[in-house]
């Protein structure tokens, strides 16, 4: 029949056969699936129509009742039919229908004429397709990059066909056609790592017959055409099949068991029912909904499951049951809360459930419910998206009750509303929404202004989802908002994040760095170039375009926003991307500032995965702050109430514009996001704070809910809570050329369970006036037995599913984690004493067990409830083929027992696999297991790690082959044997002035007063003496050691009489080592001066002899003295002054000596401060050699690694000298017969010297003076009553002179010795050093750490020195594994490195600051030297200038004391006025002469609390004098000179300012004192930290909260440098003089002395603009004389003047105002007046 060009024909399929397959291929056969065929059978075998002509396939008519599964394997039987032929080619391509949608198809035909025969080749790319037919779920907000390379996807597919074509008579036959396709799916981008699907048809003509044959009788429906059809309902769970007949009561039994199984514990199969469930109530009715929850709801735990399957349903009908159940009050808060949340997030989103859900989020119920309201509204806005991402374009109906809600909140100001609005329309994020969300945008909408910040920034966060589907029309709006400076920079800020998550192109990229040139506001502009510099570094494919328009246009920047600090606005990016597997994560920070703080006020961390080109925001969190730090402070104050409010607010209003700042509403909101959508949000207003205080503050009757729950938990508590808490379902279907689905899929699911029973006793018991207090005082008994656990299951899924039959592959991942707690506490508030008992360990507990194994699995539905399943590693699959031995030929092989079923006949069967071959199985995994375990024996417990593996990377070593196998590692507490049985294990915590008397183990320091050395070291060092040789021992010790492998400690010095130049005092020293004539030198004069002979490396890489110098330091003339007699002789000396270069020398034989630098580090003095003087580049053991004096190469600069740190330590600190040192080196370096006994008694002083050092500085046990602050006693009853356990004291002493803190830590088991010691302390005011020891009474291991602080390289600089003498080994091996990562990590740092040979056993870190945003880093690792310049601080730092050479170094910064106060002062703000210079509050300066007789306000508080003024003018006695005027609170403060002399007057009464200590009798907050020549005034309280005057020098510092708070000539302390010439009216000056002009205080004409007032002057001469003669007015006013007045003295100033055609009837009119609000069109100069004479004025008396 002939139907509109096509033929229609009918197909029937006969004996239909389906067999399983599940086995190691080719080794196991098919086996035949009876029941399945004869299922499927019943619906193939009956006659199907379909339309054809010229090779292409119509429409298909099925009878009514076949299932779209059987439809679709007639589809894929005639996708083969499916030939698209061109006659006049033999190759070309085109997108062609299929089974699998529009795809790319090429055809190649080769024609055999000689036979009539044609042969056809037709492959598809199934990865470019116009209209491919594809299924997501659980994808809707994974966004895919259309513009990434193929190579990105890790599913790939392709589809070959080939045909055989025979002409006759009738046409063109199809003799034969076959086909193959293969999918193949690489998770980790690896070519070796991959999976494959293939499918494969061969259809062959058999016979034709000329028969005509009858339609078919049965009523036929169409079908649709070629494409694959997706059934109708929601998918069958592929990891699972079951029967979905009679749900009702399959729901029943699902339910009964899954509450039987896992009232213990969480059973293995509980993730897989409660999958169970789910898939039941998809198909489940309501009635039967209705029915089920009937039955079950008053069993609570049959609810939980209940109610988490219908939830997690996803379907329509849970979401009218869900509504209905709210509607009737049948959940619980908590219950309404969860359920409704994760159905509106989880409910497949159509039209029929939008409907539902519009009229959920509508209901009167959840107004009254806000929490509920608000979940419901965000849930329905992201399940909008849902939908309408599906749709070329959104319904009305599905947007409108978010419209109706932003409507009817902005007519009522309600600005919860507004913001619950506008996040809902944000998650639903909809073109169709962009006119209700620009009224609440101060540009687009007149009345938009008026809104708070917060919630305009709310209104630009809506636009983020939109600007994704409509780029072009949401740059535009948020370019404008991001030009607009009257908006405010947080608004700005936010849409700069909005526009670029946009994808803009490179000329709105550079665009917005045009913008930033000219920028004003430095909180944007540092926020902008630090998120295009963020972007630049992007390596995501995804991102490729904004990265590389970014990285271009930065360049435009200038480099100097990079180096702004956190008080300004950035973007800090974390994260990377590994090409290689093509994904990675990056994040966020976006730190947002505000002018009225020093902190960030909002901060939003996102976090985004990118994977196989598809990227997800993941996760983000927000939290934003405003007007927090004013409740903080808030000492209610009233100061609206005293009378210098008043005043200074009168004042305010003279000056022109001047408006107080908008008050702050206290607001903490915070929010989050998964997959973009907000779920939550929590906004914290200045109401709901004041609740929480009055409540936290007020008496009993508000503190009921408090008392019912403590009175419940005294009556105890026994429960078992169960939880579902999330169940994910991510899938991705594709067709197969048979018309089976393949699928991807990936399944988690999250339950909790926790079982708990509490009793809770208390004495006293609560009073009936209950208050918080009483729980401080009380005492309280708790037995508690808390068994919480949490169990993850994820299946990982590629295979076949139908609702008939599965055949896939899973990989099955599962992670348990329990934590069981049985104790008994004892809490004593009043006492500090708090007691925890439990029992030991009696049974083996496994506490966390991860498994992760991959099988093949098949399922049908022949056989329901059963389930084959392989694992894909079979188990003893084969050995290792190393192992195998050798097996002749000659030995019969055995034949295998199955036959196996040929895969192509086109490969010959010598070069296929025989009978009894094996694949790739044969070479099966090894399994690898590991366990071990740590026991503590004296508890009774041990903690056992076990570890099982084995996988597939025998065959390939990819990451996918590793994944393929089994897995599994477990940690596992267990009991373990001990000599007596335990009764209990109890922690005993005693703080406060009884920790004493809980002691078990006295503490002392015996063991550590113990000199180090052996007795044999003692006896040496006599001998040595007695001998006269102990230079020469030292000589030889050091060879020894050198030839040992040892390192040397040696530091080289410069001669003092070198003739090259240094770059500084001590690089000179650090940088060479010049050798005198002292080669022929005598052995006395070596002897004297104790020459220490090395070679050291140097920069130049040659090599140089050292001595060292041993000398003890003296006074300035003896240094100058030993200089001399040291040059005059042969041997070498030091080029530093003789203080430093003795203590450096003494530090380098220190050093040298590892006991020696131990017990100096244990001292935390003496000879330890060898590390403070440090010579990087003069390690021993070196090959280098130096330069010689004067060479070219000395003139070099040094690397920053060559200086050497100078402690200011040893500069304030320096050893003392023993008498008689001085003439004993004298007499050794003149004479040389008498060189041994100097030598002798010099070494003798300096040994005598060292020991009264390290006795003096030698730590003490603080416990012979104080008490121990903490006792903390682990022990274990034990039935034979020995102690067992371990004690820790801690003993403090932080407010003497020098701090310390000890820790010990003692064995209290038996006659146990072992200890650990720890100590630190704060030596003085340059010093800090700390130890560890342990083992036997703390003398087997010991760790040392120093603090110093001093000079490097002529800059402030800091040094930690870590020593080690000795460690554990497994300590070793662990810090040598971290010692190979460090040069990798230095690299990708990109910080230098050096390979040098620093001591073994130790490590100097060096932080050197070189200005206030700076620093240098040095890192002297042993072998190894990392460094790095000018890396930047996030806050500048207080540094001076450095002082010159010449200059005596004075005491370097007293950091420990002085620092952290030092920090916090120069963080804080100051503004002074010294003569005509001023410094405003951002440190910008300019010179100013101030008009006679006018008050300038200086500074203010603009706040609406108007808290101070400050003002001030030229006093009368003299223009270089000042006279200050100070309103706050209610004082009136007036400070001036007078005869010569500082005035004060408070409130108008005279006070006498010799040495005054004035304080207010209304208000203690303020003190005035007399300072220097002047005097000081402090009001903290006001803002005012202090104000110091004293006639010519003003200074006045204000608090941290008071920044962007204030205004006057001193600034907005706002850290806007650009904007800081700001005038009352909110405009910037053009120059300084116009800004200081706009804040003088302008007095009536007779009643003040200042005669200044602010007018409107014209310009007088004729503009020529835009082609024509204008007129010009000004648009602000400058100062001029009052009428009556002429002046004496001008300035001239820079105005903006307004212009009009010169013809215009407009003219100034004096005291205009309203010019200011036209526009600027020119600038230009007038002359402004500064001083007037007044002979002409008249007053009226």
């Amino acid at each position: 029949m002939e139907t509109n060009a096509f033929s229609e024909f009918c197909s029937q399929i006969r004996s239909p056969l389906l067999e399983e397959y599940n086995g190691i291929w080719p080794r196991d056969p098919f086996i035949r699936a009876s029941k399945l065929t004869q299922l499927i059978a019943s619906y193939l075998t009956r006659p199907f129509k379909f339309e054809y002509s010229n090779g292409r396939v119509g429409n298909i008519y099925a009878p009514e009742d076949t299932p779209v599964t059987c439809v679709n394997l007639v589809r894929g039987i005639l996708n083969l039919l499916q030939i698209t032929i061109k006659k006049s080619q033999n190759a070309y391509d085109l997108q062609e229908a299929g089974i699998g949608g529009v795809c790319l198809t090429r055809y190649v035909i080769q024609e055999d004429r000689r036979n009539n025969r044609v042969f056809m080749t037709k492959t598809k790319d199934l990865n470019d397709c116009q209209d491919k037919v594809v299924k997501d779920i659980g994808m809707t907000y994974i966004r895919s990059c259309p513009s990434c390379p193929l190579k990105e996807n890790i599913v790939k597919g392709t589809a070959a066909f080939t045909y055989k074509l025979k002409y006759a008579d009738s046409g063109t036959l199809i003799t034969e056609a076959v086909s193959q396709q293969v999918y193949q799916i690489s998770p980790f981008n690896e070519p070796a790592g991959f999976a494959d699907m293939e499918a494969r048809q061969e259809l062959t003509l058999v016979e034709v017959k000329n028969e005509r044959v009858s339609p078919p009788e049965i009523q036929l429906q169409n079908c649709g055409g070629l494409p694959y059809h997706f059934p109708p309902l929601l998918l069958q769970m592929p990891i699972q099949l079951i029967k979905t007949k009679n749900p009702e009561q399959r729901i029943v039994e699902t339910l009964q068991q899954v509450i039987q199984d896992n009232q213990q514990e969480l059973h293995g199969d509980a993730p897989y029912k409660f999958l169970e469930l789910i898939q039941l109530f998809r198909v489940a009715s309501p009635d039967t909904l209705e029915s089920v929850f009937k039955q079950f709801s008053d069993k609570p735990y049959h609810r939980i499951w209940l109610l988490s399957g219908i939830t997690m349903a996803g379907t329509v009908d849970s979401l009218k049951f869900l509504k209905l159940r709210i509607r009737n009050d049948d959940l619980k808060y908590i219950e309404a809360l969860l359920t409704v949340s994760v159905a509106l997030h989880l409910t497949k989103a159509d039209s029929h459930s939008i409907a539902v859900a519009a009229d959920l989020v509508t209901s009167s119920r959840l107004e009254r419910i806000p929490m509920l309201r608000q979940i419901a509204y965000l849930g329905y806005g992201s399940m909008v998206e849902r939908h309408c991402s599906l749709a070329s374009s959104c319904p009305n109906e599905a947007l409108q009750p978010l419209h109706d809600l932003a409507a009817e909140a902005a007519s009522k100001g309600n600005e919860d509303d507004i913001v619950l609005a506008l996040k809902a329309i944000g998650n639903a994020g909809q073109p169709a929404s962009l006119k209700r969300i620009l009224k609440f945008l101060p540009i687009f909408s007149a009345g938009a202004s008026n809104f708070p910040v917060h919630i305009q920034v709310e209104a630009v966060m809506a636009l983020r989802h939109i600007g994704l589907k409509d780029p072009r029309k949401v740059q535009d709006i948020l370019l404008q908002i991001f030009v607009d400076h009257s908006l405010s920079p947080e608004v700005r800020m936010i849409s700069c994040v909005v526009l670029f998550e946009t994808g803009p192109a490179l000329p709105l990229v550079t665009t917005v760095a045009n913008v930033i040139l000219k920028e004003t506001n430095m909180q944007v502009a540092s926020f902008v170039y630090s998120h295009m510099k963020a972007l630049s570094r992007i390596g995501v494919p995804c991102f490729y375009n904004v990265s590389a328009a970014c990285n271009i246009a930065i360049k435009l920047l200038s480099p100097r926003l990079d180096r702004l600090n956190f008080r300004y606005s950035k973007v800090i990016p974390l994260g990377g991307y590994y090409s290689r597997y093509r994904g990675g994560a990056f994040g966020k920070i976006f730190l947002i500032n505000s002018p009225r703080t020093m902190f960030p006020s909002a901060l939003i961390s996102r976090l985004i995965v990118n994977y196989a080109g598809a990227t997800t925001s993941l996760l983000e969190v927000g939290v934003r702050a405003e007007g927090l730090t004013d409740v903080v402070r808030k000492q209610n104050i009233p100061f609206a109430e005293y009378s210098t409010y008043r005043k200074i607010k009168e004042i305010g209003k003279t000056l022109l514009g001047w408006r107080e700042l908008p008050s702050e509403n206290p607001l903490l909101s915070a929010h989050v996001k998964l997959f973009g959508q907000e779920l939550a949000f929590a906004d914290i207003n200045k109401d709901l704070i004041q609740q929480a205080m009055k409540l936290v503050a007020g008496p009993a009757d508000r503190h009921t809910w408090l008392k019912k729950v403590i009175h419940q938990i005294q009556n105890g508590i026994a429960e078992r809570w169960i939880q579902p808490l999330y169940s994910g379902e991510f899938r991705h279907i594709v067709p197969t050329i048979v018309g089976l689905p393949l699928e991807y899929s990936l399944y988690t699911t999250a339950l909790a369970r926790t079982t708990a029973r509490v009793d809770v006793k208390m004495s006293p018991p609560l009073s009936g006036d209950f208050r918080p207090s009483q729980l401080y005082e009380s005492n309280l008994q708790l037995r508690a037995d808390i068994s919480p656990s949490i169990y993850f299951n994820t299946v990982a899924m590629m295979g076949i599913n139908t609702e008939y039959f599965q055949s896939s592959i899973e990989i099955h991942a599962k992670l348990r984690v329990q934590a069981p707690l049985k104790f008994d506490a004892k809490i004593d508030m009043k006492e500090k004493n708090l007691k925890i008992g439990t029992a030991p360990c009696q049974q083996e507990t496994e506490i966390v067990m991860g498994r992760h194994k991959a099988f093949a699995v098949s399922r049908n539905i022949g056989e329901p409830g059963t389930e084959k399943k392989i694992p894909v590693l079979p188990e003893g699959a084969g050995s290792n083929m190393l192992k195998e031995h050798f097996k002749s030929s000659e030995r019969p092989s055995r034949e295998g027992a199955v036959t196996q079923r040929e895969s192509s006949d086109i490969l010959p069967k010598k070069y296929s696999y025989g009978p009894g071959q094996e694949l790739h199985h044969s070479a099966g995994g090894k399994t690898y297991t590991q366990a071990f375990c740590v026991k503590v024996t004296r508890f009774g417990c041990q903690a056992c790690f076990y570890r099982r593996s084995r996988d597939a990377s025998v065959l390939k070593n990819t990451y996918f082959h590793r994944l393929i196998g089994e897995h599994e590692a477990k940690i596992v507490l267990k009991p373990a044997r001990t000599d007596a049985a335990i009764d209990k294990i109890q922690l005993e915590i005693q703080a406060g002035s009884r920790a004493a008397s809980k002691i078990i183990q006295v503490v002392t320091l015996e063991s550590e007063e113990e000199d180090d050395s052996s007795p044999d070291d003692a006896v040496q060092m006599k001998l040595k003496k007695i001998l006269g040789i102990e230079n020469v021992f030292k000589v030889g010790n050091r060879t020894q050691r050198q030839k040992k492998g040892k390192i040397q400690m040696t530091e080289f010095r410069a001669q003092p009489n070198a003739k090259y130049p240094s770059s500084s005092s001590s690089s000179s020293s650090d940088t060479s080592s010049s050798s005198s004539s002292s080669s022929s030198s005598s052995p006395s004069s070596s002897s004297s001066s104790s020459p220490s002979s090395s070679s050291s490396s140097s920069p130049s890489g040659k090599r140089v002899k050292n001595q060292d110098k041993t000398l003890q330091p003296g006074n300035r003339d003896e240094s100058s003295s030993s200089k001399r007699s040291s040059s005059s002789s042969s041997s070498s000396s030091s080029g530093d002054s003789s203080k430093s270069s003795s203590s450096s020398s003494g530090d380098s034989s220190d050093s040298s000596s590892s006991s020696r630098s131990s017990s100096s580090s244990d001292s935390g003095s003496s000879s330890s401060d060898s590390g403070s003087s440090d010579s990087t580049s003069s390690s021993s053991s070196s090959s280098s050699k130096a330069p010689r004096p004067g060479s070219r190469h000395q003139l070099r600069t040094p690397e920053i690694y060559q200086y050497r740190f100078k402690s200011a330590h040893t500069q304030e600190y320096p050893k003392k000298k023993v008498p008689g040192s001085s003439s004993a080196t004298t007499s050794s370096s003149s004479s040389s017969s008498s060189s041994s006994s100097s030598s002798s008694s010099s070494s003798s002083s300096s040994s005598s010297s060292e020991d009264t050092n390290r006795a003096a500085s030698r730590p003490k046990f603080l416990g012979d003076s104080k008490a121990p602050e903490l006792a903390v006693i682990l022990r274990a009853f034990r039935n034979d009553k020995k102690l067992a356990g371990f004690q820790l004291v801690l003993y403090t002493d932080l407010y003497s002179t020098r701090p310390r803190i000890q820790v010990f830590v003692s064995n209290i088991t038996g006659s146990s010795r072992w200890k650990i010691c720890a100590d630190a302390s704060v030596i003085n005011a340059h010093k800090a050093a700390s130890y560890l020891k342990w083992g036997q009474d703390c003398q087997d291991y010991r760790i040392s750490s120093e603090l110093v602080t001093g000079r490097f390289a002529d800059h402030p600089a800091l040094q930690l020195k870590l020593e080690w003498p000795k460690v554990p080994s497994r300590l070793k091996s662990f810090a040598s594994w971290f010692y190979t990562l460090i040069p990798g990590a230095a690299y990708m740092l990109g910080w230098s490195e050096i390979q040098h040979k620093n001591p073994s056993q130790q490590a100097k870190l060096i932080v050197a600051l070189t200005s206030p945003r700076t620093y240098d880093f040095v890192a002297k690792l042993p072998e190894l030297t990392i460094y790095n310049r000018a890396l930047r601080l996030p806050l500048s730092l207080p540094v001076g200038p450095s002082p010159p050479a010449s200059a005596p170094q004075a005491p370097i910064w007293n950091f420990f004391s002085e620092a952290p106060s030092a920090v916090m002062e120069h963080l804080k703000a100051y503004c002074s006025v010294s003569q005509d210079k001023i410094t405003t509050f951002n440190e910008v300066q300019f010179n100013y002469s101030l008009p006679t007789n006018c008050y300038h306000i200086l500074a203010q508080d603009c706040s609406p609390e108007l808290k101070f003024l400050v003002m001030m003018k030229n006093a009368e006695e003299s223009a270089d004098l000042k006279a200050i005027n100070i309103k706050l609170g209610s004082h009136e403060i007036d400070m001036y000179p007078a005869n010569g002399l500082l005035n004060l007057m408070v409130n108008g009464v005279e006070t006498p300012v010799e040495n005054i200590t004035y304080t207010s009798d209304l208000d203690t907050s303020l003190m005035i004192s007399s300072e220097k020549k002047g005097l000081s005034l402090v009001a903290p309280d006001y803002g005012i930290d202090k104000l110091y005057f004293d006639g010519r020098t003003f200074k006045v510092q204000v608090a941290f909260w008071m920044a962007g708070k204030t205004c006057g000539i001193c600034g907005k302390y706002d850290a806007e440098n650009k904007q800081e010439f700001q005038m009352p009216s909110g405009y910037v000056a053009k120059d300084a003089v116009s800004f200081a002009h706009s804040w003088i205080l302008s007095e009536k004409p007779c009643a003040g002395a200042c005669k200044l007032q602010r007018s409107l002057v014209k310009l007088e001469k004729t503009i020529r603009l835009e082609g024509e003669d204008s007129k010009c007015y000004p648009v602000e006013p400058v100062l001029r004389c009052v009428k009556g007045c002429s002046a004496t003295e001008t300035t001239p100033v820079s105005i903006g003047f307004h212009c009009l055609p010169a013809d215009s009837a407009a003219s100034l009119v004096e005291g205009q105002k309203k010019l200011d609000q036209k526009s600027e069109d020119i600038q230009d100069t007038v002359e402004a007046h500064t001083a007037c004479s007044c002979e002409e004025l008249q007053c009226i008396a």
